[in-house]
Parts: structure tokens; C-alpha cells; sequence
């Protein structure tokens, strides 16, 4: 995962899930912003780091914790078939089997 795969899944969150469209009552989508906001900010502090590490091997809980962040910003998206990750989407994704863990995250080029 980049920080632009984060950006663009965000970006696509945050528009399904404010928008009054969405089936949702305003009490869930809040609640559903707030996990997106949280993730999202958790995965960025992970990059952060990451960019001021010389090496990984000081942030392996850190990065468990990004994982865990990024797979929740994947299941909230995987609602929408029109997701930007969704594996029937050309050129998009990597078809995944149900419950398969997302790719590894890559800390941003230096």
C-alpha cells in the first residue's frame, strides 16, 4: 500500500459514506467517518514513521497495527462494487478469495 492507494480509498470512503444516498442513518454514517477518519490517520502515522526509520525492524507493531487499519478501510469499501481495489474493476485490484488479507504496506518511497 502508497500513500495515494490510502488517499484514493479514502477519497471514495468519504464520498459513499456522506453521502445522503448511502441508506445510512446519519448516526451510522457519522460513526462510519469517524472509523475512516481514525484509520486513515492511524495508517498515515505509520508512514510517517516508517519514512524516518532507516530500517523497518523498529515498527513491526507499528506496522501490524497499519495492517489491521488498512484491512478495515478495505472491508468498509468492500460494500461498494464500484470500489477502487474491487477485483471485477479493469485494470483494478487483484481478485482476492473472501476474507484474504490485502497486500503487504510499502512505506513511501524516500
Amino acid at each position: 500500500m502508497t500513500r495515494s492507494e490510502l488517499d484514493r480509498l479514502t477519497v471514495f470512503l468519504r464520498a459513499r459514506l456522506g453521502s445522503p444516498t448511502s441508506g445510512r442513518t446519519p448516526e451510522a454514517s457519522a460513526a462510519s467517518l469517524r472509523t475512516l477518519e481514525q484509520a486513515a490517520l492511524g495508517v498515515a502515522a505509520y508512514f510517517e514513521l516508517a519514512a524516518h526509520r532507516p530500517t523497518p525492524d523498529g515498527l513491526a507493531v507499528e506496522e501490524q497495527r497499519a495492517r489491521a487499519l488498512w484491512q478495515t478501510l478495505h472491508d468498509m469499501a468492500a460494500h461498494w462494487a464500484d470500489h477502487p481495489d474491487h477485483p471485477d474493476r479493469p485494470g483494478r485490484g487483484v481478485p482476492r478469495p473472501p476474507g484474504a488479507r490485502v497486500p503487504a504496506l510499502l512505506p513511501p518511497a524516500a
